[in-house]
């Protein structure tokens, strides 16, 4: 079960596994804030959220993947002064291309990836650090901490190898997109980063002990969780994995 878990959470579960599909979305982000950037003046964009942490992914696992901008304006107006400004250039450049308010953002819908484009504003103090503003429910700014989890994440998956916390992340994901998104995917993938586990497990276990930490009181969950666990047997007994695997197809579909 473990070598299924891995395979799926490193290759259908990753975006752009092949060079062509690579290519494109490369292709398409690229135009895209050369757009943005041609047509609004901004000071500059910043790539944040699970494109830059390599846990995005693909649409057919969850439809709510999208790669996240900040987009940072000079000036002080209304939040929903500058995301009228996008929305009209997007509606311009890509007519024939779905691009909608999502709060706090603007979406943009291509083919073959999503946008969510979030305007920003900076203040510096006098030691030169940097506060970030994004919109908040009632147009005013709030402070936003833009990839403040990377580097947490790159030092947790690099302490316990095999790219298995990435594995877990991505596992958990999709698990949470097929149960309609009970939990917000970024608080989840913080939490995942914070967890502790004891000893040396490989990605069958951590994703079992995580997904039961993080949603185990939800009740089809720790059912599947225990199915599986019950299970587990003998490794001879082709019983018991037919129906360990049934089971983590119920979590997971898509798993071969």
């Amino acid at each position: 079960m473990n070598y299924k878990l891995q395979k799926f959470a490193q290759n259908d579960l990753v975006l752009a596994r092949t060079a062509n599909e690579r290519a494109r979305i490369k292709s398409s982000l690229e135009q895209l804030e050369k757009v943005l950037k041609n047509k609004l003046g901004i000071r500059t964009i910043i790539r944040f959220g699970s494109f830059t942490r390599n846990t995005i992914l693909p649409r057919r696992y969850d439809k709510n993947s999208d790669i996240d901008l900040l987009l940072i304006f000079d000036g002080n107006y209304t939040p929903e002064t500058y995301r009228n400004r996008i929305i009209k250039v997007l509606n311009i450049a890509y007519p024939n291309s779905l691009s909608k308010k999502d709060f706090p953002a603007v979406k943009l819908e291509l083919n073959h990836i999503k946008f969510d484009i979030v305007p920003s504003i900076v203040e510096t103090n006098f030691l030169g650090t940097m506060k970030y503003y994004i919109p908040d429910k009632n147009n005013y700014w709030m402070i936003t901490y833009p990839n403040d989890i990377n580097q947490d994440l790159s030092d947790k998956n690099q302490s316990y190898g095999d790219n298995i916390i990435r594995q877990v992340i991505r596992l958990c994901k999709h698990w949470n997109a097929n149960a309609g998104y009970p939990l917000s995917s970024y608080l989840m993938e913080k939490k995942i980063i914070n967890l502790w586990y004891w000893g040396n497990e490989n990605t069958y276990e951590r994703f079992l002990k995580t997904l039961n930490s993080i949603a185990g009181h939800i009740p089809n969950v720790k059912r599947a969780i225990n199915k599986i666990r019950d299970n587990e047997g003998s490794i001879w007994n082709e019983q018991n994995k037919d129906e360990q695997l049934k089971w983590l197809k119920i979590l997971l579909p898509g798993l071969k």
